[in-house]
C-alpha cells in the first residue's frame, strides 16, 4: 500500500513540476519538486526507497523535460540513496531537520547534475551560485511545508473520525 501512495505522489509531483513550476520560474523562483519528494521518501523509507524513487522520478522528469535523458535520474538516484543511508543513522524526524536535509540534498543534486551534464554533453549547464542557492532554499521551504502537512494529516484524520463517531452516537445515525 505504501508503494501505491508513493507512486501516486510521484505522478502528482511530476504533474505539478511540469505545469506549476514553470509559473514559479516566471516569478524568478525555480523549484525541483521531484527532488523534494525523493528526499522526503528517502528520509521516511531509507536508502532503497530513495534509490527507487530517485531513479524512476529522475528518469521520468528527464523524459518530460528534454535534454540528456538519465543525467537527472542518476543525480536523483545518488541523492536519494545517500539521504536514505544518512537518515538511517541520524534522527531527522523533525520538520526543521528535514528542511535542512532537503536544502543540502538540493546542493548536492545541483553539483552532480552540472558535473554529469558537463561530462555527457557538449552544451554546458548554465547555472549560477545564486540560482542554485535560491532553488535550494525554495526546495527547503516546500519540503518543510510538506513535512508539516504529513505530520499533521494523521492527527486531522483521527480527530475527524472521532467527531463522526460522537455525532453518530449522539444522533443515532
Amino acid at each position: 500500500m505504501k508503494t501505491a501512495w508513493v507512486a501516486l505522489a510521484l505522478v502528482a509531483t511530476l504533474a505539478l513540476q511540469t505545469t506549476g513550476a514553470p509559473l514559479l520560474a516566471g516569478l524568478g523562483v525555480s523549484v525541483d519538486l521531484v527532488l523534494v519528494l525523493v528526499t522526503l521518501v528517502a528520509i521516511a523509507n531509507g536508502p532503497v526507497g530513495g534509490l527507487w524513487v530517485g531513479t524512476v522520478g529522475g528518469l521520468l522528469q528527464d523524459a518530460l523535460s528534454g535534454g540528456v535523458i538519465g543525467v537527472g535520474g542518476l543525480a536523483k538516484t545518488v541523492v536519494g540513496y545517500g539521504v536514505g543511508a544518512l537518515a538511517v543513522h541520524f534522527n531527522v524526524s523533525w520538520p526543521w531537520h528535514q528542511a535542512l536535509v532537503v536544502f543540502l540534498a538540493s546542493l548536492v543534486h545541483a553539483a552532480g547534475f552540472v558535473g554529469l551534464y558537463g561530462l555527457l554533453s557538449d552544451e554546458r549547464a548554465m547555472t549560477s551560485n545564486s540560482s542554485v542557492l535560491s532553488q535550494a532554499v525554495a526546495n527547503a521551504v516546500i519540503g518543510i511545508g510538506v513535512a508539516l502537512a504529513a505530520r499533521a494529516t494523521p492527527q486531522w484524520v483521527m480527530r475527524r473520525r472521532m467527531r463522526r463517531r460522537r455525532l453518530t452516537r449522539r444522533f443515532g445515525g
